[in-house]
C-alpha cells in the first residue's frame, strides 16, 4: 500500500521524472599525520563535463557524507583543504566508503583577502550576511530585508519566505514581539545587525523537536553583540501645512532579558498603527476564531484604502506608545509583557463610483463624494509567562483589549434617480479579554503529551445614525415618502473556549498523533433600527429587531501520521468533528438547529528532488459551519445603502482544495525560484440573494439554496543576488480565477472573475557613487455576470512604477531623488498620476551616526490619485485627495 502511494505521490509531483539509483558515498579525511581534517571541501563531478552533482564539507571528526543520482557508471571525487594538495578519484558508481589523506601542500601568497560568501547554509538554517546587502542609504533592518533572494516583504511589512508567512521573528534567539514584529524591523539600527537567520522546518517547541516534524520557518536577527544597546531617536517639522514626526525607540538585548520601548507620534500620513499588526502564521487562524476580531456590525460608508504609502493620502494626528519587555522569571522561564496604545485621528476625502451590473437591465451607477473622520483609541496588552526547555514547555498568556472608535461621515449622492447629502455618524467600541494555555511534557522516549486551552470573552456595542432616513420605501414610518434619521443600534457578546490533549509518540522515521478536543461559542446579537420622526419615535416594526441566542460547538477526535526521512516528509490527518448549532430569536419566533458528523481528513507531502529542488502537494476537505455572527433574524442597517438579513439556515461549505508548488533553493549563487498552484472548490447551502435599486440601494436577504463555486489560483517568484555588484532582483507573478452564483434582482445568474499581477523589483549598489533601485508592478482586472458566452465586461488596469536614485557627491552626504507613475484604467478615461520626491541627508561626523535630513514630498503637487477594483457584480472606482506638496526637517540619530 505504501509503495502504492509513493508512486501516486511521485507522479503527482514530477510528471516527467526518470528514477535513478542512488549512491552515498561516505569517508573520511586525514592528514598525513593521520589527524582528522575538518572543514575541507568534498565535490562529486561527471567525468565528461565536470559537471558539479553533489557537494558537502568535512565534520569535526574529518568525515563527509554524499548522496547522487547519477545515469554513467563512474564520478570523479575531489578533496581540497586551505594548505594541503588537492586529491582527486575516479570511482565506481556504487556506493562505497572511503579513507583520503592529504599532503601538506604550502603556498606563498602575496596577498590574501578573505571574504564571507554573502549567504550560507548549515543544515536547515541560511544566514544573510547584512553587511553584503547593505549600502550607506539603509537605516533599520527592514530596509536590509526587502533585498534579500528568497525572503518576500509585502506592503505591510509580512515577511514570507516560501510564500508563506513566517511562524517566529527571533532577536538573538529570543521571541521578544510575537507576531507583531514590525515595531523590530521599522526601528532596529541595520548595523546592529550581523546576520539575518531563517530556521527552515523550524519547531518553536523545543520540546516537540525530533517528535514533531513541521515544514514552517523562522527568522532570527543575530546581532553582533550579545549586549546591545540600540534604537534610535527622530525628531521632525516643516510645512506646510504645520507638520511633526518624532520617534523615540530604545531597545536592550542581552542573553538574559530583552526590552524595546517606543513613542511616536506624527501628522505627516505615517500609519503607526501598521506596527501593531500581528503578522505571523497563527495569526490567521487567531483571526478565525471568535472574538479574535471586530465584527463590523454597522457602520459610515467607507471610502477604502488605495494601493499608496499613506504618507500620500493619510490625514493624521497618532500617537503611539509601546512597552515591550521579556524578563527572566527563573533560570529556565521568561516573563514578556507587551502593551501598547494607540490614539489617532485620520481623514479620507474622495468619491466613488460604483457600477452594479445587473442581469434584468443596463448597469446601476451611483456617484458619492465623502468626506469621512476617524477617531481611534485602542489599547492592547499581553501577559505571557514561558517556560521553553527540551523537558517541559509551559506557555500561559493573558490578553486584555480595548478599542473606542468613532466615525463621522459626510456624504453627497448623486444618483440616476436624485442627489443628496447623507450625515452619517457611528461608533463601534470592541472589548476582548482572554487567556492562552500550551503545555507540553515529555513521557519518556520520543512521547510527549500536549495540552492548549483558549477562552475568550468578547463585547462590541455599536451604533450607526443616518440623516435623513435611508431607505424610505422600506423605513419610513406610516407610509411617508421620507423620513428625519434612522438609527441602528446593534450588540454582540460572545464566548468562546477550544480545549484539546494530544499524545505524541514516534519511532525511526514515524511519527503519530492522537487527539481529542472540543470548542464551544455562544453569541448574543440584540439591535433595534429606529426610523425617527421630529417628536416622539415610533415603534419600530419586530423584524427591524434581533435578539438572537446562538450556541455552536465541535467536538472532534483526530489520528495523525507523521512519515519523515531525508528526501520525504508525508502528513496525513483524518480529524473526525461532531458539529453542533442552535439559535432563537424569541420575540421573532425563529429557531434552526443543525448537528452532524464529518470527516475533514487532510493530506500534505514535501519531496527532496536533489539539495537545491523541492517539490510540495497537499490536498483536504472540510465541512464546517459559519460562526452564528453571520445570523441576524430581523433587518441591519450595514451602512446607509445598505440593508440586511439572514434569517436562513447558518451557511454549511464543503470544500475540497488541492495544492501543489516547486521551489529551488541555491545559497551557492544566490538563486532562488518558487511556484505554486491552488485549487478549490466549495458547495453551500445558502445563497445572498440581493436587490439593487435604481438609486444604488440594496437590500441584501440571505436564502436557502444549494449552490457551488471555484477558486483557483497559480504564483511565481524568482529572486538573484550579484555580489559583486551588490544587485538584488526580484520578479512575482499572481494570477488567480473565481466563479460564485449570484441571486441578484431575482435572477439567478454566475459571477465570473479573473486577476493578474506582476512586480518586478531590482536594487543596484554597484557603485561607491550612488545606489539605483526600481519596482514595477501591473495588475490586470476584468469580470463578468450572466453566462460564460455573454464574454467579460470592460477590464481595469493598474499601473505602479517606482524609481529612486542616490547620490552621494562626497562623504557623508546623500541626495536621493525619486518619482513614482501611476496610470488606472477604469471607468471613464485612464487617469495618470506622477509624484516626485527629494531629498537631502548629511551624516554628522561623530562617534553615534547622527543625521540631519531635508526631506521634499510631492514636489509636483499632485493632488488627485484614482483606483478601480472588483467585487462580484459590483465595480468601484475610488478617488482620493492625496496630501499637497510638504517639506520636513528632521535630525535622526542611532543609538
Amino acid at each position: 500500500m505504501f509503495k502504492r502511494c509513493h508512486l501516486i505521490l511521485l507522479s503527482i509531483l514530477l510528471p516527467v521524472y526518470t528514477v535513478l539509483a542512488q549512491t552515498t558515498l561516505t569517508g573520511q579525511l586525514l592528514t598525513e599525520q593521520k589527524q582528522a581534517l575538518p572543514g575541507a571541501l568534498v565535490e562529486l563531478q561527471s567525468p565528461s563535463n565536470s559537471e558539479l552533482t553533489a557537494v558537502t564539507t568535512t565534520d569535526e571528526t574529518g568525515r563527509f557524507t554524499l548522496q547522487v543520482r547519477w545515469a554513467g557508471d563512474s564520478l570523479v571525487l575531489s578533496a581540497r583543504a586551505l594548505g594541503f594538495s588537492e586529491q582527486v578519484r575516479r570511482l565506481a558508481n556504487r556506493s562505497q566508503s572511503l579513507r583520503l589523506t592529504l599532503a601538506v601542500s604550502l603556498t606563498p601568497l602575496k596577498e590574501v583577502t578573505i571574504k564571507a560568501p554573502p549567504i550560507r547554509r548549515e543544515g536547515d538554517t541560511l544566514s544573510y550576511r547584512v553587511s553584503a546587502f547593505t549600502d550607506k542609504k539603509d537605516r533599520v533592518i527592514a530596509d536590509v530585508l526587502r533585498k534579500l533572494p528568497g525572503v518576500e516583504v509585502e506592503a505591510d511589512g509580512r515577511i514570507l519566505y516560501e510564500g508563506r508567512p513566517i511562524q517566529k521573528f527571533y532577536i538573538n534567539g529570543a521571541d521578544l514581539l510575537e507576531s507583531r514584529y514590525n515595531l523590530a524591523s521599522s526601528n532596529l539600527p541595520a548595523d546592529a545587525v550581523q546576520d539575518v537567520q531563517v530556521f527552515k522546518r523550524h519547531q518553536p517547541v523545543k520540546a516537540l523537536r525530533g517528535v514533531q516534524p513541521t515544514e514552517q520557518a523562522s527568522l532570527n536577527l543575530q546581532l553582533k553583540n550579545k549586549v546591545t544597546a540600540t534604537g534610535q531617536g527622530r525628531l521632525g517639522a516643516g510645512g506646510t501645512p504645520a507638520l511633526w514626526n518624532a520617534n523615540l525607540t530604545p531597545m536592550l538585548f542581552t542573553p538574559r532579558q530583552q526590552l524595546l520601548d517606543s513613542y511616536q507620534t506624527n501628522n505627516t500620513g505615517q500609519d503607526v498603527a501598521a506596527e501593531l499588526k500581528p503578522l505571523g502564521l497563527g495569526d490567521f487562524q487567531r483571526l478565525r476564531e471568535p472574538g479574535g476580531f471586530k465584527p463590523d456590525l454597522t457602520g459610515i460608508q467607507g471610502l477604502g484604502a488605495p494601493p499608496l504609502a499613506t504618507s500620500r493620502y493619510l490625514f493624521n494626528r497618532a500617537h503611539l506608545l509601546s512597552a515591550n519587555h521579556l524578563l527572566p522569571f527563573s533560570k529556565e522561564a521568561q516573563l514578556r509583557i507587551n502593551a501598547s496604545f494607540l490614539h489617532d485621528r485620520q481623514t479620507y476625502t474622495g468619491s466613488t463610483r460604483t457600477r452594479f451590473t445587473l442581469p434584468d437591465g443596463p448597469p446601476v451607477t451611483l456617484l458619492e463624494t465623502k468626506d469621512n473622520t476617524r477617531y481611534i483609541n485602542q489599547f492592547t496588552t499581553d501577559l505571557a509567562y514561558v517556560r521553553n526547555v527540551q523537558r517541559y514547555y509551559l506557555k500561559n498568556t493573558l490578553s486584555a483589549a480595548g478599542s473606542w472608535e468613532a466615525q463621522d461621515g459626510l456624504l453627497a449622492r448623486n444618483g440616476p434617480a436624485e442627489t443628496a447629502t447623507v450625515t452619517q455618524r457611528a461608533t463601534n467600541p470592541y472589548y476582548t479579554l482572554s487567556n492562552r494555555l500550551g503545555l507540553v511534557r515529555p513521557a519518556g522516549g520520543q512521547r510527549v503529551v500536549q495540552v492548549n486551552s483558549v477562552l475568550t470573552l468578547a463585547a462590541t456595542p455599536q451604533q450607526l445614525s443616518v440623516s435623513p432616513g435611508p431607505l424610505p420605501a422600506l423605513l419610513a414610518p406610516g407610509g411617508l415618502a421620507s423620513y428625519d434619521q434612522a438609527r441602528q443600534q446593534a450588540r454582540a457578546e460572545s464566548f468562546y473556549t477550544a480545549n484539546s490533549v494530544a499524545y505524541i509518540t514516534g519511532r525511526q522515521h514515524w511519527h503519530y498523533t492522537y487527539s481529542a478536543g472540543f470548542s464551544l461559542q455562544t453569541q448574543r446579537l440584540s439591535s433595534e433600527l429606529t426610523p425617527l420622526l421630529a417628536g416622539p419615535a415610533p415603534a419600530g416594526a419586530d423584524t427591524l429587531r434581533n435578539r438572537l441566542r446562538a450556541t455552536q460547538g465541535r467536538y472532534y477526535a483526530q489520528a495523525g501520521i507523521d512519515y519523515k526521512t531525508d528526501r520525504w516528509h508525508l502528513e496525513l490527518e483524518a480529524p473526525l468533528s461532531y458539529r453542533t448549532f442552535s439559535a432563537t430569536d424569541a420575540p421573532l419566533g425563529a429557531r434552526q438547529q443543525r448537528r452532524y458528523l464529518t470527516p475533514e481528513p487532510r493530506l500534505s507531502g514535501r519531496y527532496e528532488l536533489s539539495g537545491l529542488w523541492h517539490a510540495t502537494a497537499g490536498a483536504g476537505f472540510r465541512n464546517e459551519l459559519a460562526g452564528p455572527e453571520q445570523l441576524a433574524y430581523g433587518y441591519l442597517l450595514r451602512d446607509y445603502r445598505t440593508l440586511e438579513r439572514n434569517a436562513a439556515p447558518l451557511t454549511q461549505t464543503r470544500s475540497w482544495s488541492l495544492n501543489g508548488g516547486l521551489v529551488y533553493e541555491n545559497p551557492l549563487t544566490a538563486w532562488f525560484y518558487r511556484a505554486s498552484y491552488s485549487f478549490s472548490t466549495s458547495a453551500r447551502n445558502q445563497l445572498a440573494q440581493t436587490r439593487v435599486r435604481p438609486d444604488g440601494t440594496q437590500t441584501t436577504v440571505a436564502v436557502a439554496d444549494f449552490n457551488r463555486g471555484q477558486n483557483q489560483s497559480v504564483s511565481a517568484s524568482a529572486s538573484k543576488f550579484v555580489s559583486d555588484w551588490k544587485l538584488s532582483l526580484g520578479l512575482q507573478l499572481n494570477a488567480g480565477l473565481s466563479r460564485q452564483p449570484l441571486l441578484l434582482n431575482g435572477q439567478l445568474t454566475t459571477a465570473r472573475n479573473q486577476n493578474g499581477t506582476a512586480v518586478l523589483k531590482a536594487n543596484l549598489s554597484a557603485f561607491d557613487w550612488g545606489n539605483l533601485e526600481y519596482t514595477g508592478t501591473l495588475t490586470a482586472l476584468r469580470g463578468r455576470v450572466g453566462p460564460e458566452a455573454d464574454g467579460y465586461g470592460p477590464g481595469t488596469s493598474q499601473q505602479q512604477q517606482h524609481l529612486a536614485l542616490s547620490w552621494y557627491p562626497a562623504e557623508r552626504h546623500l541626495l536621493q531623488l525619486a518619482t513614482d507613475y501611476y496610470r488606472s484604467q477604469g471607468l471613464g478615461p485612464a487617469v495618470q498620476n506622477v509624484f516626485a520626491d527629494a531629498t537631502y541627508r548629511h551624516t554628522l561626523p561623530t562617534a553615534r551616526k547622527i543625521d540631519v535630513e531635508l526631506k521634499a514630498t510631492n514636489l509636483l503637487d499632485t493632488r488627485r490619485y484614482q483606483t478601480t477594483y472588483f467585487s462580484s457584480f459590483i465595480l468601484v472606482q475610488n478617488d482620493y485627495r492625496l496630501r499637497p506638496r510638504q517639506a520636513l526637517v528632521s535630525v535622526r540619530a542611532s543609538f
